[in-house]
């Protein structure tokens, strides 16, 4: 691993460590089903629930209730995140595949400011793009991260666009493109650094799956876990409390199955083999349950429900209008599967009862998220159609973006954010 520092690293490192007390204070305790209202800092908010306990915003809403919209160079299916009154974005050119990084003012959306960093071309699937990762960020530094075929970069700036540290990781192996999001845990950064090693073309040589955990102030490396290579794996972890008593990270792909990591060290805890297919959604946590997707383009797709505690059994899975790439999202004993055709299932926990089925249409790529008491997904044509997040199946409406979709929203008490592939929208007061 090649890592370079910016000259602004040092202009910049005393605030940072000074600060990172306080900055470890505001992160989420990883245990909630409900995000805060504070933040919207990683891909689903806190700890990747997806999930915000108040919302004033209309939904569905009128276009008078449409604070902003701006447009983006480029494309991507990454989300936006936000700190404070800053939101955060990459976007790449879809020919050139240079990407941007860029932030904005929550309340006017102007841009703040913009990074570019030129790149080369390489294949990718026709639903993905060159920026198709979410950045994270905490009180003092904002993290992105892509790839080429000849390398990973991982690189942390200040809320002003000044970088402090960056990374080269090393080549990136894929049949699909790059898709991974950092997450941050703490003082640690941690990159769920998947690579293949089935499905190349002739002549190039498999990848090294592994999980790596940085030190957020400086970038170094303070642990890396080695995983099955088999098929890339997009998903980000999610925080529990294992059995053990020890601080965990919970993740899904083809080779281990379900698995979980220290987080002080990374050293394997357990895991349970349940897939056979590719993993793109991310683990979700109810109770003691934890639920994981695989699929693939042409179907096939499953819902497995392992237990986090004992050995680890099945408990129960869903092959019926299971989601491949939406990641599943739940509000108490209520687990919502919001399926790539369209089909949306509510199921019971912990006894994978389903309440009600209804297929809504369209091809979707994003994942849902709950605000307040609804239930938002968005379709791949841009559809958002909001729903009842409860045993009852109702459907308050929909809006049409007219432009493909692929990003899932962001929330906030106050304001929702839309990202589509030419624009960003702002929904609310922020």
């Amino acid at each position: 691993m090649h890592m370079t520092k910016s000259n602004s690293a040092f202009q910049h490192f005393a605030l940072f460590a000074a600060s990172l007390v306080g900055s470890v204070a505001l992160l989420p305790s990883g245990y909630s089903q409900e995000g805060t209202a504070e933040s919207w800092s990683r891909f689903r908010g806190d700890n990747g629930v997806g999930v915000i306990a108040k919302c004033s915003v209309p939904l569905p809403w009128q276009p008078s209730d449409v604070r902003w919209s701006v447009a983006l160079p480029g494309k991507g299916n990454g989300s936006p995140t936000a700190y404070g009154d800053r939101v955060f974005l990459m976007s790449a050119d879809a020919n050139s595949a240079e990407r941007y990084i860029m932030a904005f003012d929550i309340k006017s959306g102007r841009e703040l400011w913009r990074k570019s960093y030129a790149s080369e071309p390489h294949h990718l699937h026709n639903r993905s793009s060159y920026a198709s990762c979410t950045p994270c960020v905490n009180s003092d530094a904002v993290f992105f991260t892509w790839a080429t075929p000849e390398s990973v970069t991982l690189m942390a700036l200040t809320h002003d666009g000044e970088v402090i540290w960056t990374n080269n990781l090393g080549r990136y192996v894929s049949q699909h493109g790059y898709g991974a999001s950092p997450a941050l845990f703490g003082d640690k950064l941690v990159l769920f650094n998947s690579q293949a090693a089935e499905q190349l073309p002739p002549g190039v040589p498999p990848g090294q799956s592994r999980v790596m955990a940085f030190d957020v102030r400086t970038g170094d490396l303070l642990w890396e876990t080695p995983r099955t290579t088999t098929r890339v794996c997009y998903g980000v972890p999610t925080r529990f409390q294992d059995e053990s008593g020890q601080e965990a990270l919970l993740f899904c792909n083809t080779g281990d199955g379900f698995f979980a990591l220290s987080l002080e060290t990374g050293e394997p805890l357990w895991n349970r083999k349940v897939f056979r297919k590719r993993c793109v959604s991310c683990p979700v946590i109810v109770g003691d349950l934890a639920f994981g997707t695989e699929g693939s383009g042409g179907g096939g797709n499953i819902l497995f429900a392992v237990s986090v505690k004992g050995n680890h059994d099945v408990a129960f899975r869903v092959n019926r209008s299971a989601p491949y790439v939406p990641t599943p999202v739940a509000k108490g004993n209520l687990l919502f599967l919001w399926s790539d055709q369209g089909i949306v299932t509510c199921i019971k926990t912990p006894s994978g009862d389903v309440v009600w089925s209804k297929r809504i249409g369209g091809n979707v790529s994003t994942s849902p998220v709950i605000a307040g008491d609804k239930l938002v997904g968005i379709a791949e044509d841009g559809t958002v159609t909001i729903l009842s997040a409860s045993e009852d199946y109702h459907e308050y409406g929909s809006i049409k973006l007219e432009d493909t979709t692929r990003a899932t929203p962001l929330l906030s008490e106050n304001y929702l954010l839309v990202r589509s592939d030419s624009k960003l929208i702002c929904v609310g007061q922020p």
